[in-house]
């Protein structure tokens, strides 16, 4: 006689994920699709004509970079709880060019960091930490998480799929 396999915990069987476990570019795709197509991320009227950091030549040229950076500013706040403004800008920052002279980091501006950061706070997404820098909330974390497990199964986001259901009537 075969003695019968014992199942431990919910081995096989995931009930969902967390940011940590899809990867960033594809998270911040979507999550920034998911705050375009929500709506009530305000957006400041300078997106158009401010660079992103001293380094740069020219500002962004997708029209939707702004929410790509609070997507990845929210990621960013969620890997490191508790980052202020000028660590967002070091980790944000790049090399500037300085042409036949050698290459130097240059550091994003923190204002628009400040911007993403209020955007955020305006969902109720982010918050100000206890001490210093900024937090995620509780239903930022839960809207992050939801995101990544979407993510990760693959599963778009619920208009479009209304979208494709609609067209094929």
């Amino acid at each position: 006689m075969v003695a019968a396999k014992k199942r431990v915990g919910n081995v096989g069987k995931r009930k969902g994920a967390t940011l940590r476990d899809v990867a960033a570019n594809k998270w911040v795709r979507a999550m920034a699709a998911h705050l375009k197509q929500e709506g009530k991320l305000f957006v400041p009227s300078c997106t158009e004509l401010v660079k992103t950091g001293y380094g740069r030549e020219r500002a962004p040229q997708n029209p939707d970079w702004y929410y790509y950076r609070c997507a990845a500013v929210l990621r960013r706040i969620y890997v490191r709880p508790g980052t202020g403004y000028g660590g967002l800008s070091k980790a944000f920052g790049k090399k500037q060019n300085n042409g036949s002279a050698p290459e130097h980091t240059a550091k994003a501006c923190r204002g628009l960091l400040h911007w993403c950061c209020r955007s955020l706070e305006g969902l109720k997404l982010v918050a100000k930490g206890k001490f210093s820098g900024r937090v995620l909330t509780k239903d930022g974390r839960k809207r992050v998480d939801t995101i990544a497990f979407n993510t990760l199964i693959h599963r778009r986001a619920a208009s479009t799929a209304a979208k494709k259901a609609s067209a094929k009537k």
